[in-house]
């Protein structure tokens, strides 16, 4: 049988505006509560209504990545416009002003919305079968131990990044999962690790903080955050399987580029001269970029210069794949790019290069 959709509400919100936690379809919580539980158990057509807080767009995009597309409701004390506004809207987002609307009107506009999304899911029933659907990331322990067993069957390469200071750039690392053990099969032995000396820098400057990590198949990512569960020992990890994965879009290893020889893009939009930022992460699938420029546009193809240090200039084509406001009048872009074979082969080589500068920084640091 169909689920109807919840109504997600972060508990500070809730209180102003009179709601009590009675059950379905509300699950009222604390904010950090209920961004694990949506991103864990979250349901497409569920409602999600939170307090305005700077980073609520980067939220938003793991949101959308787990495949919740029901509305998003940012409650507000004040008049709220972010640059991005339309981009938001297009994407569900409803600004709740509390100074122009009442908490009746909000309270009505919150059941007219469960409404909708419980008469869209009731609409689709009918039709569930006759397609095939979506894949959805794994969200319980039997189906997250059953991926990660296939995982080990096939020895697909994890990714895992972590940055063990904040003044120093993120280091990526693979590895082999070859062990689940525990009672239930709860814990996962990570080893084969290329660079090697990974465990004995996490060891001794990681202080078990918890890692990031990604698997990446031909037909998609799922991305995961993973926390130590014993001591290192023999040069393997052995950490807890993650509460719950997410579909990503990252594929590849990702390098912060050394600030004192940056990464220059240099980007031809539109309906303007051509613009000139400083790459905020690369990798052979694409880079990241933090600007007050915006009008990069999502799903456009852009031509492009990259100036790699030592390098040269590659040329290409980047379709912007996110948008989103990082507050502070900047924007955050995540650009997937399609390069000439050669032009490929110099970026491997740039991030492979930088991959190696990153640890060795970290090693002399460690010494």
């Amino acid at each position: 049988m169909q689920q109807d959709p919840s109504i997600w509400i972060s508990e500070d919100v809730a209180g102003q505006l009179g709601l009590k936690h009675e059950g379905p379809p509300f699950k009222i919580m604390p904010l950090k509560e209920l961004v694990y539980e949506v991103l864990r158990d979250g349901e497409p057509n569920d409602i999600i209504v939170l307090p305005f807080f700077r980073k609520f767009s980067e939220l938003l995009n793991h949101i959308r990545e787990r495949g919740i597309n029901g509305p998003v409701l940012i409650y507000t004390k004040e008049e709220i416009m972010p640059m991005n506004l339309l981009d938001l809207a297009s994407e569900g987002v409803v600004f709740m002003d509390s100074s122009r609307f009442s908490r009746l009107m909000i309270t009505g506009f919150i059941n007219f919305l469960f409404r909708t999304q419980k008469d869209h899911v009731r609409s689709r029933v009918s039709a569930r079968d006759k397609g095939p659907r979506a894949a959805r990331p794994p969200q319980n322990p039997e189906e997250i131990e059953d991926l990660f067993r296939v995982v080990m069957k096939k020895r697909t390469r994890i990714v895992l990044s972590c940055q063990f200071r904040e003044n120093l750039p993120t280091l990526n690392v693979s590895c082999e999962l070859i062990e689940m053990v525990g009672e239930i099969e709860s814990k996962i032995i990570l080893d084969k690790f290329n660079p090697e000396e990974f465990t004995g820098l996490y060891k001794q400057m990681g202080k078990g903080a918890p890692l990031t990590g990604f698997i990446a198949t031909d037909n998609e990512s799922m991305g995961f955050q993973l926390k130590l569960a014993s001591p290192i020992h023999a040069g393997r990890l052995t950490v807890f399987l993650p509460d719950f994965v997410y579909e990503q879009k990252r594929k590849f290893f990702r390098v912060e580029p050394d600030p004192k020889q940056p990464v220059k893009l240099h980007i031809l939009p539109e309906n303007d001269p051509s613009k000139s930022f400083l790459v905020q992460d690369i990798s052979e699938g694409g880079f990241g970029l933090k600007t007050p420029y915006k009008n990069l546009e999502k799903e456009i193809t852009y031509p492009f210069a990259l100036d790699l240090p030592q390098k040269g200039i590659i040329l290409g084509r980047a379709s912007v794949v996110f948008k989103g406001d990082q507050g502070a009048d900047m924007i955050d872009y995540g650009l997937e790019i399609s390069l000439h074979n050669a032009d490929l082969q110099q970026l491997r080589h740039y991030v492979f290069k930088r991959q190696a500068g990153i640890l060795a920084a970290i090693r002399d640091l460690s010494l």
